[in-house]
């Protein structure tokens, strides 16, 4: 294709599309222009012709009136008087846009017969304690009572415990909910929506309904469990030692529906944060069976299942659909029945009438999670920061959030990163990303609403891929990810959106801001009282030297080593560099290991600077000396990974492979009644608590 012309750029430059931009060793890389085509028609915008560049620009150009969100303060002129109507319901005429003594939130200004929504967020939020903690990821958590993988009773334990030792923060992966049918998606990363909680991590046994049953019915339940000696439904798939999902939730569906008719009457079902919708006077009475299939010949009861879904909140009701009619139809939305393809079509009120014991069950099991986050997080009373949720980058396409959030998102766009050092052939994470101008259109609505459902039980939240807030990397329909291109968003906004919730929440928040990241995200993470990243293994000077974590950034959470990213084991013995040329992502595997030997050289030479390693060289010599050294970091928060700790030689997740790595699915090697008594973790605890 030719270069981008004048017209084009222009156009490209109107909707935030870059035309060029730099790569991760500071070039500047000219973009494609079927490439620009493509990404401005992912957002309705012809550029297909140099005759449909001119039509778009002449209307692009045309437009006079008020953006639709308005972030304070702000310069713009009214075009005349107007209504200005507070979040409290206050409504004050305005001639100018003095915004200045606005309260904190969402309002919304009538002028000239145009909408627009008034952000007011606080300048900056309050200094983040100085503390230590663990990041953990949940699923690799097991106990005695848990089933296959770690669930939410799991992280209360460890929270509690890791609150007795001293730690300020633990940070935990995404507990987004993931697809369920036909198998169980393992990445926290590509959620099926991010509002919502993911069931395969409810403790069955710590419901309600378990304890109302009776003495047969709880062992029946029982019996489900793995390590049964009649009935073990795990015990095929745990030869590997890695963790089987699919095998996890059969095990407590077939446990939940045994339970279902012991559920009683909950009174309330989680909606979003602030927006509970009462049930029926029933509750949850449902038919008993065990084979799973729900459906009842009992008019009267599916009566009342009608009713409880039609009370529910909206959100809560439509991620209760998707779940009900992806086990009808599978997962792909698009290749449902058109008229259940979005969830307002013209099928949807049928299917659910259909479908609405279905649906009662998987918004009880989201009434279950809620209450059960809820009581993990009531066990970092006293932490000074407390429990932080993480929140991934996008969702998948073929989720709930993709379904019922499909009119803000771009069809058949995945987000991704080019290529770097890491990741030669670059990254396509399979996520459909935000479209900037339907966001800006409902006043960020739905950004708010994730937020706050992230943040409803957490005391910060980590932004994955914290750059999105200003920029994305679209790749088009049909093209690799090195063929993409940076989408700009309104970083003004979305922060401010990021600082109002978080404020009401009480929260940090912790942006991941590490790869090819422009100066201009950490700055800003800075000015609003937000932490970046700091990992031992990047933290390097202008001439590429290793900085000493005492020269960090106070600003960040520092750590050694991230999910993404080799164990400090693995670092150690090439492990990355093995599982990276075994997977088919280094296209040159001998400069990789080359470069890796530098790297170690480098680290044991700080190690030793720093006069935290002497001669011994064993791995856990060198190992405990990272963590000493941890300790001394001028971050705010610094965060030791157990799979550090404990020796483990594998990372969690191998970007840019799906089957070519365990990915999510390796468990720690302790318990969690095991882990916190570990020598290894307790030599940890020591060094850490010594900031």
């Amino acid at each position: 294709m030719p270069p981008v012309q004048d017209d084009l750029a222009e156009l490209a430059a109107a909707y935030g599309v870059a035309t060029r931009y730099r790569d991760a060793s500071e070039r500047t890389v000219e973009v494609d222009s079927g490439i620009v085509v493509d990404v401005l028609a992912a957002l309705d915008v012809d550029a297909s012709s140099p005759e449909a560049v001119r039509e778009a620009l002449r209307e692009r150009r045309g437009r006079t009136e008020l953006p639709p969100t308005i972030v304070a303060p702000t310069d713009l002129a009214l075009p005349g008087p107007g209504e200005l109507t507070l979040e409290d319901g206050t409504v004050r005429s305005v001639t100018t846009l003095d915004l200045a003594d606005l309260p904190v939130g969402y309002h919304r200004l009538r002028c000239g017969g145009a909408e627009s929504t008034v952000l007011v967020a606080p300048d900056r939020l309050p200094e983040v304690p100085r503390t230590w903690g663990w990041m953990v990821q949940l699923y690799s958590l097991h106990s005695a009572e848990s089933w296959g993988c770690g669930d939410l009773v799991d992280l209360r334990d460890l929270l509690g415990a890791a609150s007795a030792q001293g730690a300020g923060a633990v940070l935990c992966n995404p507990l987004h909910a993931l697809r369920l049918d036909p198998t169980v998606e393992p990445s926290p990363y590509s959620p099926s929506s991010r509002r919502f909680l993911h069931p395969v991590s409810l403790r069955v046994q710590a419901t309600p309904a378990y304890r109302a049953a009776p003495a047969h019915v709880r062992h029946a339940v029982d019996r489900l469990a793995p390590g049964h000696d009649t009935v073990d439904v795990l015990a095929e798939s745990a030869d590997d030692g890695l963790i089987d999902y699919d095998a996890v939730w059969d095990a407590k569906r077939s446990a939940l529906a045994l339970l279902r008719p012991f559920a009683g009457s909950v009174g309330a079902l989680p909606g979003l944060p602030g927006r509970e919708a009462p049930l029926v006077p029933g509750g949850f009475l449902v038919a008993a069976e065990e084979d799973t299939e729900y459906a009842s010949t009992d008019e009267a009861l599916a009566g009342e299942h009608r009713a409880a879904v039609a009370a529910m909140d909206q959100a809560l009701r439509e991620v209760a659909t998707w779940f009900a009619l992806a086990e009808r139809h599978g997962p792909e939305w698009r290749s449902w029945p058109e008229g259940l393809r979005s969830p307002d079509g013209p099928g949807i009120p049928a299917a659910q009438a259909e479908l609405a014991d279905r649906i009662v069950f998987h918004a009880w099991c989201q009434y279950l999670l809620d209450v059960q986050l809820a009581e993990a997080h009531a066990a970092t009373f006293g932490m000074p920061v407390g429990l932080v949720a993480d929140l991934a980058v996008g969702c998948a396409p073929d989720g709930a959030d993709a379904w019922a959030l499909q009119s803000f998102l771009a069809p058949g766009v995945h987000v991704g990163a080019p290529p770097d050092d890491f990741n030669q052939l670059g990254q396509d994470w399979s996520l459909p990303p935000w479209r900037p101008d339907r966001l800006a259109e409902a006043g960020y609505a739905p950004l708010r609403e994730m937020l706050a459902a992230v943040l409803h039980h957490a005391d910060g939240v980590r932004i994955d891929h914290v750059a999105g807030l200003w920029r994305l990397w679209w790749i088009p329909p049909g093209r690799p990810a090195t063929e993409g291109t940076y989408v700009a968003y309104d970083a003004r906004a979305m922060l401010a959106v990021l600082t109002i919730e978080a404020t009401r929440a009480g929260a940090i928040v912790v942006g991941e801001d590490l790869g090819t990241v422009e100066p201009e995200v950490t700055e800003g993470l800075a000015a609003r009282g937000m932490l970046g990243c700091a990992v031992l293994w990047f933290q390097r000077d202008d001439a590429g030297r290793l900085v000493p974590p005492p020269q960090w950034f106070a600003s960040t959470l520092g750590t050694i080593s991230t999910h993404d990213l080799p164990t400090a084991v693995g670092f150690l013995r090439d492990e990355h560099v093995r599982a990276r040329e075994a997977a088919g992502l280094l296209t040159d595997p001998d400069g990789a290991r080359e470069q890796a030997e530098r790297d170690r050289a480098e680290l044991l030479a700080l190690l030793e600077a720093q006069g935290v390693l002497g001669e011994d060289r064993s791995e856990q010599a060198i190992v405990g000396a990272m963590h000493t050294l941890l300790a001394r970091a001028a971050s705010r928060i610094v965060l030791a990974s157990f799979t550090d700790v404990l020796d483990e030689v594998r990372q969690p997740n191998l970007p840019g492979t799906t089957d070519a790595y365990p990915n999510w699915r390796i468990p720690l090697p302790l318990s969690t009644e095991e882990l916190l008594r570990d020598p290894r973790v307790q030599a940890t605890v020591q060094a850490l608590r010594g900031r």
